[in-house]
């Protein structure tokens, strides 16, 4: 399941933000700092996308139990960076906010369909099947997606000058599961 949305508010303090986690504006990976709880120092935005979560997750899943925004970092991406294909460990829900200018220039983040390798036969058609294809989803400023941790996702060769996201992941909290399988966060 993917959702994406568009931010109304003002999100604009995310412009001030100079430490970024990829892209050849990358300083040097330090884990003690905030790079990757870059939205301690942004409270206002955190509560705003914290907001658009909780309406994503009642409205696709009915889940009323809380959630918990566990760590968030920015991404620059110069004419000709790319973001490695991965995925996100140590949560459940993931979001990349875009938040700068776009162009046609300006590379989608692509989505690895999992089915794919689940197939037990190979059956190449001369148009691509939704069932097995990944999807890429374009930039556009104040767009919020979110999809599951789990997911791998890349984007080719940046060929904008700049490209701007917030990448944030989300575990829930409190009393979660029953009996055997249940824990507390």
């Amino acid at each position: 399941m993917f959702a994406e949305d568009f931010i109304e508010e003002d999100i604009s303090e995310l412009k001030k933000i100079d430490l970024f986690s990829q892209g050849k504006a990358q300083k040097k990976i330090n884990y003690d700092n905030n790079q990757f709880y870059i939205l301690k120092n942004y409270p206002k935005t955190k509560k705003i996308i914290m907001k658009y979560f909780y309406r994503f997750i009642k409205t696709a899943f009915n889940y009323d139990i809380k959630w918990k925004m566990t760590t968030s970092w920015a991404v620059k991406l110069d004419k000709g960076d790319q973001v490695h294909q991965h995925l996100h460990r140590n949560s459940v829900w993931s979001s990349v906010l875009y938040y700068g200018s776009y162009t046609d220039k300006s590379c989608a983040l692509r989505f690895l369909n999992p089915i794919r390798d689940q197939q037990p036969i190979n059956v190449f058609l001369p148009t691509t099947n939704p069932m097995v294809s990944d999807c890429a989803i374009k930039p556009e400023t104040n767009k919020i997606i979110f999809f599951p941790s789990w997911i791998e996702h890349y984007s080719y060769a940046n060929e904008e000058d700049t490209r701007y996201s917030l990448a944030c992941n989300f575990i829930p909290t409190g009393n979660i599961g029953m009996a055997d399988s249940q824990l507390i966060i």
